[in-house]
C-alpha cells in the first residue's frame, strides 16, 4: 500500500539512499557543478546516515535503500535497457561510447552497472569496459568524466512526491540531476512493490511536463488530504505549480493549493528549507517566511479550472485552509544571526515520524530547544557530514506510507 496524505501521520515506509561512490567524486572543481557547497568525508557520512535510519527504524518505519530498488529492477533485461539507454546516450557520451558502452552494460552485473549510473564514470575507466581510451579526451567533461556522478540523490525527496494516493515524477531543474527522475521512473514502473500498485501519477509523464516547468518534492508539502502546499523556487516553476494543481482539483481529493513564493537564493532552494509541519496543528518555520513572501490559495473554479485568491500573509492562508486561528509557528531558534546560521544548517528541515515527534540535527541547537518549548519531541542526529549537503531529515527522505490522521 502506498498513501500519503499528511506530513506528520506515523511514517510506515520511505525510501532513501545511503551515500557511496558518487560522494567521494565532488572534488573542488566540480562541486558547483554537482550542485554541493563543500566536500563530504564519505566514511563518516555513511556512519552518520546509519544513525539515521536506525532513528527511522526504531519507530517501526520499513526503510527502503533507492540502491536495492534500483538493482532489482537492473536485474530484468528490459527494464535495465531502460534504464541504461536513458542515461548513456549520444547526447551524454557521443555515439561512439555510447553505442559500446550500452553494450557492455547490458551484460553487466548488476551492482557494477549501479556504479556506474549512480558514480559516474570516469575518462581513464573507459579502458576497464573495454573500450578504446583514444575517445577519453573527446567525450570527457572539463572534470574527466563520461557520466557524472549523482550525489545529490542522498536527498530523496527531491525526485518524487506522493499525494495522497498518487505520484508526482519531478522534473529536476537542474542537469546535474536529471537522471534522477529516469531511474526513480523505472523503478515505480518495473519494480514489483510498485508495478501492480495501479497509482495515477499527478506529475511527471505528460507532454507539458518537462523543462522549464520544472516541479521538484522539496517544493511539495501535504498538509491533509484535501491541502496541499507548493513552494516557487528557484527549482519549481509557476507552469508547473498550475499543472500539478490542475490535475490534483480535477482527479483527487485535493481541494486547495497554498503557493508560497519564495526568495530565489541558495539558502531557500526548496520550501522545506524553511518550513515543515511537526504537529496536526504545528509548524517549523524561518521566521522571514512569515514576514516576506508573497502567498496564493488555490482552489477549483467554476468558469476556470482554477480560482485564485491572494492571501495577506502565510499565517492568514494556513489559518483560513486548514480552519485553524491557534496554529503554533515555531520560529528558529537563536538572535539574528543565529537564526540564519541555523536555517542554513537546516533547523528548519526536520521529518515527522509521528505528530509531535521529528528528526533534527543535532547542531541546531536553539531551534531544538524552541521545538521542545512548544511540547515537540525531538530526535537529534548528530550529522556535521550530512550537513554539509544543504539538506536536513525530510530531504532525505522519500514517503510512501504514513497512518491517517485526525
Amino acid at each position: 500500500m502506498i498513501r500519503v496524505e499528511s506530513e506528520i501521520g506515523k511514517l510506515r515506509r520511505v525510501i532513501v539512499h545511503r551515500p557511496g561512490l558518487e560522494i567521494a567524486r565532488i572534488t573542488p572543481a566540480n562541486k558547483e557543478a554537482l550542485l554541493f557547497d563543500d566536500l563530504l568525508w564519505l566514511d563518516r557520512a555513511q556512519d552518520e546516515h546509519d544513525e539515521f535510519v536506525d532513528i527511522l527504524r526504531s519507530f517501526d518505519t520499513e526503510v527502503l535503500y533507492f540502491s536495492d530498488l534500483l538493482k532489482t529492477v537492473l536485474a530484468m533485461p528490459e527494464a535495465r535497457r531502460e534504464v541504461v539507454d536513458a542515461a548513456i546516450s549520444p547526447a551524454t557520451c557521443g555515439r561512439l561510447v555510447a553505442e559500446q558502452l550500452r553494450v557492455k552494460l547490458y551484460e553487466a552485473d548488476a551492482s557494477r552497472v549501479f556504479d556506474v549510473l549512480v558514480g559516474g564514470l570516469l575518462e581513464r575507466e573507459l579502458i576497464q569496459w573495454g573500450i578504446a581510451p583514444v575517445f577519453a579526451d573527446l567525450v570527457a567533461d572539463r572534470f574527466h568524466y563520461v557520466l557524472r556522478p549523482l550525489p545529490n540523490l542522498l536527498f530523496m525527496r527531491d525526485n518524487s512526491a506522493w499525494i495522497n494516493q498518487g505520484l508526482v515524477l519531478s522534473v529536476l531543474a537542474y542537469p546535474a540531476r536529471q537522471r534522477e527522475s529516469a531511474y526513480m521512473r523505472a523503478i515505480y514502473r518495473h519494480h514489483p512493490l510498485f508495478a501492480e500498485a495501479g497509482y495515477p501519477l499527478w506529475f511527471g509523464l505528460d507532454e507539458n511536463d518537462r523543462y522549464p516547468a520544472t516541479l521538484e518534492g522539496g517544493d511539495v508539502l501535504v498538509l491533509n488530504k484535501e491541502t496541499v502546499m507548493l513552494g516557487l523556487s528557484e527549482r519549481t516553476a509557476p507552469a508547473a505549480v498550475e499543472n500539478l494543481a490542475e490535475r490534483l482539483f480535477a482527479e483527487s481529493d485535493v481541494r486547495q493549493a497554498i503557493v508560497v513564493h519564495l526568495h530565489q537564493r541558495r539558502a531557500m532552494m526548496h520550501l522545506d528549507t524553511a518550513f515543515t509541519m511537526v504537529d496536526h496543528d504545528a509548524f517549523n518555520v524561518f521566521p522571514g517566511l512569515l514576514e516576506d513572501v508573497d502567498v496564493h490559495l488555490l482552489r477549483p473554479g467554476r468558469e476556470a479550472a482554477i480560482d485564485v485568491v491572494r492571501a495577506s500573509s502565510l499565517q492568514a492562508a494556513l489559518a483560513e485552509a486548514l480552519g485553524h486561528d491557534d496554529l503554533r509557528f515555531i520560529p528558529t531558534g537563536g538572535d539574528a544571526i543565529g537564526r540564519l546560521r541555523e536555517q542554513w544548517d537546516d533547523g528548519n528541515n526536520t521529518v515527522a515520524v509521528a505528530p509531535g515527534v521529528v528528526v533534527a540535527y543535532a547542531r541546531n541547537q536553539e531551534t531544538n530547544r524552541r521545538l521542545r518549548e512548544y511540547d515537540i519531541e525531538v530526535l537529534e542526529l548528530d550529522a556535521s557530514e550530512l550537513c554539509r549537503g544543504r539538506g536536513g531529515s525530510r530531504c532525505m527522505t522519500q514517503p510512501l506510507l504514513r497512518d491517517p490522521v485526525g
